[in-house]
């Protein structure tokens, strides 16, 4: 037998491990990635910035001009007590406040009240002209 030729004494021939590189691995990873992220959706969303008064601040002012907006469940809408639908949800909200610019409109959500009707009343708001928008969620405990 000769030494040198990959055999041992016994005529078994030596197995070399062959180190598996990862960095391939890593790159397509990385590629799915970078495809996954480009090739998705996004939804371009719009912020409504809400400023919500101190703890403290319990009285009201009695010179302001309030027009108080319900949203029923069934995503019925009364405005100062009269029934509007959303198709004239604005022009019921302008009428009512009358060209007042330091006028308030009060939405008042009941309980079960979904969200789509609640950002629809606070567009209508906004629409006729209200410089300022309350929400409150009323009845039914919490």
């Amino acid at each position: 037998m000769q030494h040198g030729s990959g055999d041992d004494l016994f005529g078994h021939y030596e197995v070399k491990r062959r180190i598996v590189s990862l960095t391939p691995l890593i790159d397509v990873v990385f590629l799915l990635l970078i495809f996954f992220m480009l090739a998705s959706t996004f939804l371009q969303t719009q912020t409504l910035s809400v400023i919500t008064p101190p703890k403290a601040a319990s009285e009201t002012d009695s010179d302001w001009t309030v027009v108080e907006v319900r949203v029923a469940p069934g995503g019925t809408f009364r405005v100062d007590g009269e029934a509007a639908p959303v198709e004239e949800l604005s022009a019921a909200i302008k009428a009512a406040l009358g060209g007042d610019k330091e006028a308030v409109v009060s939405i008042l959500a009941e309980k079960d009240v979904q969200v789509q009707p609640l950002i629809s009343a606070v567009e209508a708001a906004r629409q006729a002209g209200a410089r300022t928008v309350a929400t409150t969620r009323v009845g039914g405990g919490q």
